[in-house]
């Protein structure tokens, strides 16, 4: 049974006893009026746990320069990426609007992170303000990453996190690296920027693209932090992965099965559809790929990626959803792999509000079930819309690593912004 709502969010988060060991991170964030640090409203799978910033951190100002009511601030923020060893990736966006183009709409303000892309041509003016941060969701330690030269947007490409500890081994990560990734030229090659917190810049480098001749790569699944590599994912081909530290980096591909491979004709619509049914997964210290099928009987399988270097693929469960729940009739959507457990899914089913259940696919049987969309928790806990993130024990005294003077302004939104607490209980 899980806690009442209200006394598990009065928890303390400052040791390992008192939180989950995993969270499923909803992804878009949301801002705190006066907080001085990152949040985490916490609750153990099946329910979504969400992140809190300083409402500060998107160097708002309080009007806009001109005393025209017509334009109003809007911002937003979301979680890009979770790292292996549970820092977060977080991305924040601040613009001024025309409030007729937002009534006209019918879009709220701040904005969702969510419809941002659908008003942001008609509605904004001023180049938008781009920024993105490295937090520790336990401490609410925040980092700001310095920005890219020229102008570019902060979720138009795949963008991951990669932590690692001393000699390469379990423990407090000392080094992280950040690097995003993009087509160019019509996919025949890749823009790799990377950024590594022992130099504290940028730099770009293009690289040829691994995938076969005419493939394109659509990369609208979060990046993974797996076997000190960063994963970037199409859930119709496979992925290519990268050592964002190495000297000379590389980028390599692991195909999915044949029998599993999708054609390359898929537009952006049709990929926003099927990542609600496949997800790629670091679960157990393996990388997995599970599918749930859209027809009937809405069969699961789940791969684990036996040899890395060989890009071979193991089948490694197979259960139908009516298995797992002979009352429903609705074709459920991938929610989370268990970062922890090999044989747990967390599945979303859009009915009513919807209901998230955990379902162990190994012995074929659920586990929890949770229903949504009340409270501090959305009903969106569905593909995409969260992210797995372990929390270690370490995570309540470990600072972020890495050179933190890179801050230009000595404003909240350009500096360091540190915990000096933990959340209350």
């Amino acid at each position: 049974m899980f806690l009442p709502l209200r006394r598990l969010l009065r928890r303390s988060l400052s040791t390992a006893a008192s939180r989950p060991s995993w969270a499923m991170i909803y992804r878009i964030s949301s801002a705190e009026e006066s907080a001085q640090s990152a949040s985490l409203s916490l609750a153990p799978p099946p329910l979504a746990s969400r992140v809190s910033i300083p409402r500060q951190a998107f160097g708002l100002d309080p009007r806009p320069p001109s005393a025209d009511d017509n334009f109003i601030n809007v911002f937003g923020s979301g979680v890009l990426a979770a790292s292996g060893d549970g820092l977060l990736l977080l991305g924040t966006y601040r613009n001024r609007a025309s409030a007729f183009a937002l009534f006209k709409h019918q879009v709220p303000s701040p904005v969702p992170f969510e419809v941002f892309d659908q008003v942001y041509a008609r509605s904004f003016y001023d180049p938008m303000r781009l920024a993105r941060f490295v937090c520790n969701p336990v401490t609410g330690e925040m980092v700001r990453l310095p920005d890219f030269d020229g102008t570019e947007n902060a979720f138009s490409a795949a963008t991951g996190l990669l932590t690692q500890a001393d000699g390469g081994g379990r423990g407090p990560p000392k080094r992280y690296a950040a690097a995003q990734l993009s087509l160019l030229d019509g996919g025949r090659q890749f823009l790799l920027r990377r950024l590594s917190s022992e130099t504290g810049e940028w730099d770009e480098l293009v690289l040829p693209s691994p995938l076969p001749p005419g493939r394109r790569m659509h990369m609208n699944h979060e990046v993974l932090d797996f076997g000190g590599r960063l994963w970037w994912v199409d859930v119709s081909w496979g992925a290519v992965c990268v050592d964002p530290f190495s000297d000379r980096p590389e980028l390599c591909p692991a195909e999915l099965p044949a029998g599993i491979m999708i054609p390359d004709q898929q537009g952006e619509e049709e990929m926003r559809q099927l990542v609600k049914h496949r997800r790629m997964g670091v679960s157990d210290g393996a990388l997995r790929f599970v599918e749930v099928s859209q027809e009937e009987p809405f069969r699961i399988k789940s791969f684990t990626l036996d040899d890395d270097e060989s890009g071979r693929w193991m089948l490694e469960h197979q259960v139908s959803w009516r298995t797992l729940c002979s009352e429903s009739r609705a074709m459920p959507l991938l929610a989370a792999i268990d970062p922890l457990s090999a044989d747990m899914l967390y599945l979303n089913v859009p009915v009513g509000k919807g209901f998230c259940v955990s379902a162990d696919i190994r012995w074929k049987r659920p586990v929890e079930s949770m229903a949504l969309g009340s409270g501090i928790h959305p009903s969106k806990c569905e593909s995409s819309f969260v992210l797995p993130c372990v929390l270690p024990s370490f995570l309540g005294s470990c600072p972020i690593p890495g050179k933190n003077d890179v801050r230009k302004n000595k404003t909240l939104a350009d500096v360091l912004v540190r915990s000096d607490r933990h959340p209350k209980t």
